[in-house]
Parts: structure tokens; C-alpha cells; sequence
């Protein structure tokens, strides 16, 4: 095989691995978990950084958007539902890149009425900045009624399973999203090994060519 094609076809592998590369670094992901009657989470680049006042809709168990908005300077979303289902966040930056995560109904307070079809689910978003403020200074508690005589606690069923909800979503969420970010580096690696398997076969054939053509070369001197 002539030497400038087999550097043309080596270029544009190289590029393909430089575009794809780059492609991920600034591929959007959104990330979302359900707590109580809140939806909240964030999107990000496959780099690490996150986009300021991207766009973000959320959509209901049919596909219909109900609700409409943005995040905050951090990437961040606050939203809160009026009914217990599946959701999915679609988030999106402007410049062509757009992403979507699906929110499981059971992760959701067992106390919201289910929803159903045809159901006027009501969405308000939360300011993000004032409720991790007033977390900081106002830190949730549970008002539960106690007997001196006996210093028992009464909790309830309520009370509970706002206590339960509030502690399995705290220490799943960091698991979640260890795991997310786990697939996203999978699938590009995925991606990676892909293009690592062309240019080896690429080059093995290259090799192959090069050395079927010695013989012919060397019959032909006088």
C-alpha cells in the first residue's frame, strides 16, 4: 500500500479519536433523585464543569411537559411535585447538547397521592441559594409529642416515614451517583477501545501489505 495513503488513513483515525475525545469532555449529563415531594439534582459536562442557567423541563409517566425552567448558577434544581410517579428531567445548554434522566416513582414520599392519567400534576421550583441556606441555619426537625413519666418518644406513621425517606435518600444519593458517573466513564471507554480495535486492525493490515509488497520489489531488479 502506497505511504500517503496509509498516512491519510492514520490522520483521520487520530482526528476521529481527537473529536471523540472532545466530544465527551463537553457532552451534558443531568443527574436527579427524589426526596419527599422534591425532585432535585444537577447537570454537567463529561469534563467535570457544570452549565449556568441551562434549561430544564420535566416531563411526565406520558411524555407531556409539565413543567418548564432553569438551573441556578451551579447547575442545580430544586422541583417540587404534587404527586407521586415517574418523572424524567430533560436538561439542555443551549448549544446543541441535551440530556435526560428518569426519576423513579418509588423514590418519592409513599404519602403523595399516586398520579395518574389525565392528572394536572403541579410543579413549583424551589429557590435553590435560600433552601440550602435555611438548612445551614434552620436545620428540619420533627415536632414529636413525649411523656415525662416514662421518657417515651411518639412518632407518627407520618412523622416516620418522612424520618425514613430523609435518611435512605441521604446515603443512597452518593451512591447513585458514584454510579452514574461510573457508566459514563464505561461508555467511553467503550468508545476508546472501539476506535483502539480499528486502528489495530488498520495497522496489522498495513503491515501485512507492506511486507507482500518486499518480495514483488525485490524480483523485479535486474
Amino acid at each position: 500500500m502506497p505511504r500517503f495513503p496509509v498516512l491519510c488513513v492514520f490522520s483521520v483515525l487520530i482526528g476521529t479519536l481527537f473529536i471523540s475525545v472532545n466530544a465527551q469532555a463537553h457532552s451534558l449529563h443531568v443527574f436527579a433523585m427524589g426526596n419527599g415531594d422534591v425532585i432535585d439534582g444537577y447537570a454537567y459536562f463529561g469534563g467535570g464543569a457544570r452549565p449556568h442557567d441551562a434549561k430544564i423541563q420535566l416531563l411526565d409517566d406520558t411524555g407531556r411537559v409539565i413543567f418548564a425552567g432553569k438551573t441556578d448558577d451551579q447547575g442545580e434544581f430544586k422541583l417540587r411535585v404534587s404527586h407521586k410517579q415517574d418523572y424524567v428531567i430533560e436538561a439542555n445548554s443551549g448549544d446543541g447538547h441535551i440530556a435526560s434522566f428518569e426519576i423513579n416513582g418509588d423514590e418519592l414520599s409513599s404519602q403523595l397521592p399516586s398520579g395518574n392519567e389525565g392528572i394536572d400534576v403541579q410543579v413549583s421550583q424551589i429557590d435553590t441559594a435560600s433552601s440550602s441556606q435555611n438548612e445551614k441555619t434552620h436545620p428540619p426537625s420533627t415536632i414529636i409529642a413525649t411523656d415525662s413519666s416514662n421518657t417515651t418518644v411518639t412518632l407518627s406513621r407520618d412523622e416516620l416515614d418522612n424520618l425514613i425517606d430523609a435518611a435512605v435518600s441521604r446515603h443512597v444519593r452518593p451512591l447513585r451517583e458514584q454510579l452514574v458517573a461510573y457508566e459514563d466513564k464505561v461508555r467511553f471507554s467503550d468508545l476508546l477501545g472501539g476506535i483502539g480495535v480499528i486502528v489495530g486492525i488498520f495497522g496489522a493490515f498495513a503491515w501485512f501489505r507492506a511486507g507482500k509488497s518486499r518480495p514483488d520489489q525485490q524480483n523485479e531488479k535486474p
